[in-house]
């Protein structure tokens, strides 16, 4: 049995309406899990409360109904086994690279001497190809590497989860691939649990084991869950060639331009027999199913 390190259970959110009484129901009834080890990725158009979930993980958002639980645990604020990166890189302006991940790595572990602190803050940078420049502070670093320090400091804290919301979104194609092939490495040696908000089906493909496709709001809701058995390890220049490639990324395609709006404020749960189970056509997004060799789009259809 797998082993869940996430499970959300009827999770809702929902804001005042502009009439008294009215709610906006931005998203309702989700249910999803999150294998320990997993990269999972979520997309769907603006609106559907993608970011708003995963503020939810992280704690710095309160659900309207349902719950979220990290090991076991209800989440009730931000915690030690969750961290988050943003589309910003939101590091310390006044500190260089290197102390921004070590104030990370302190408050984590307040216990450890600077030598002990240093060493592993070191040991992640160095796997985000950061190893010159780590004197400088933000501004005089690119794009590029402040979001590679951003992603290393989050590594460095060695929480149970850690939670991307489009980390990549404000950079430009060259450098989103280079640190999409160094976020690749850094989880492969980490095998942490990652849950990503992407707005790209192609960075979907190539990072995740599950991408988790949202129905547009109001009331939406998380339709399908497509399985992604492309083999491991993965790089974006033979990724394409692969067989099952545009069939899965054909299938994201037609769910976002079709199938999402048709879908919207009207998913519900539909049962599925052990013959459809067995065949492998269709998961819901609460079940990781064993991994084939053949690679196909493994979804559950909600409708």
């Amino acid at each position: 049995m797998p082993e869940y390190v996430v499970k959300s259970d009827l999770l809702g959110k929902s804001f005042p309406g502009p009439k008294r009484g009215e709610e906006n129901v931005v998203f309702e009834n989700v249910n999803f899990r999150l294998e320990r080890g997993e990269f999972v990725t979520c997309i769907g158009h603006s609106g559907c409360g993608k970011s708003t979930i995963l503020n939810i993980i992280a704690g710095l958002e309160k659900p309207s109904s349902g719950c979220v639980l990290v090991d076991g645990k209800t989440i009730d604020g931000p915690g030690r086994d969750r961290a988050v990166v943003f589309q910003n890189h939101s590091l310390l302006p006044w500190l260089s690279a290197q102390r921004n991940v070590d104030f990370a790595v302190k408050a984590r572990w307040p216990d450890w001497d600077s030598d002990t602190v240093r060493a592993h803050s070191r040991k992640y940078l160095s796997l985000a190809s950061l190893s010159d420049g780590l004197d400088r502070k933000p501004h005089a670093l690119s794009g590029g590497m402040r979001q590679r320090v951003g992603i290393a400091r989050a590594f460095a804290l060695e929480t149970e989860v850690l939670l991307m919301d489009e980390p990549f979104g404000a950079l430009d194609a060259l450098t989103r691939g280079s640190i999409q092939d160094e976020l690749i490495k850094i989880w492969s040696e980490t095998r942490k649990t990652v849950f990503m908000i992407t707005h790209d089906v192609d960075e979907a493909i190539l990072l995740s084991d599950r991408i988790f496709l949202m129905t547009n709001g109001p009331r939406a809701n998380i339709a399908e869950a497509v399985v992604v058995d492309i083999p491991r390890p993965r790089n974006r220049g033979d990724i394409i060639h692969h067989p099952g490639y545009y069939d899965i990324r054909n299938h994201i395609i037609d769910f976002l331009v079709q199938r999402s709006k048709e879908l919207s404020g009207n998913v519900r749960s539909i049962p599925l027999s052990e013959v459809q189970i067995e065949q492998g056509l269709v998961y819901p997004p609460d079940v990781n199913p064993l991994k084939t060799d053949a690679c196909r789009s493994s979804v559950r259809m909600r409708a």
